[in-house]
């Protein structure tokens, strides 16, 4: 079977270790646009080359200030995972300091102003570049006895899907963890669940699709090498053989 969909998980689009600098990702869109097919879940994958889908998780400013430009730049499209409860109606601090503000996500994040708004993620779903996937609702570990499966999982859809009157087919796990109860719950409502795995994809239709991470690149084209590519083609098949 082909092993040609890599789908990598980002973060903030600036320096440091959840991220990568502006700079960076512009050189590293370019060269995926020369070189590769962007894909979002359920498009047909082309043959005979890397697929690769970009995601980028908790949905702060920074995607919307930095991020969708580049992708309307490249013509390129990316899957962006909501946390719901986070999303506020507005902002009341200026764009750059919400570009650069805000730690890495918390399970509950005090100032919501950080985050898109929702008439800055309808503004991104109605572009047709940026695809919009539940990250559940306040951004909780799913693998805890506590967490509230209902509302991480099926609560935070359907508040989506209502704002931005669109389907929302994708589940990002928040931390890549989950229980055996939260992932069926997620196969019950999603058509694609998406989990950390550091490996290549042979479809859409597997039991759960795995991202790499593409935080901290060293170069725009670090994640393509042949070495790179060939231990994400290991990691499918091991992950095959363990049942993960």
């Amino acid at each position: 079977m082909p092993v040609n969909l890599l789908v990598v998980a980002y973060h903030r689009a600036r320096g440091g270790p959840d991220g990568n600098p502006p700079a960076m990702l512009d050189a590293h869109f370019a060269h995926l646009a020369r070189r590769c097919a962007c894909v979002v879940p359920g498009e047909p994958l082309e043959g005979g080359k890397l697929n690769v889908c970009l995601t980028f998780d908790d949905a702060y400013f920074d995607f919307y200030s930095v991020v969708f430009p580049l992708l309307q730049r490249y013509k390129l499209k990316a899957l962006l995972a909501v946390p719901t409860a986070l999303v506020a109606e507005s902002a009341r601090l200026p764009d750059d300091v919400r570009t650069n503000g805000g730690g890495k996500i918390r399970a509950v994040e005090a100032d919501q102003h950080f985050h898109c708004t929702w008439q800055e993620l309808a503004a991104m779903a109605a572009s047709g570049r940026v695809v919009i996937a539940a990250h559940g609702l306040f951004h909780e570990r799913l693998d805890c006895k506590k967490t509230d499966l209902d509302a991480e999982i099926i609560l935070s859809r359907k508040i989506l899907a209502t704002r931005l009157s669109q389907p929302v087919d994708s589940f990002v796990f928040p931390y890549g963890r989950f229980s055996s109860e939260a992932l069926r719950t997620v196969k019950q409502h999603y058509r694609y669940a998406f989990r950390i795995g550091g490996a290549l994809n042979s479809s859409w239709s597997g039991r759960l699709i795995y991202r790499v991470n593409g935080d901290c690149l060293a170069a725009p084209d670090a994640l393509f090498s042949p070495a790179r590519l060939a231990r994400f083609r290991a990691n499918f098949y091991w992950n095959r053989l363990r049942g993960r």
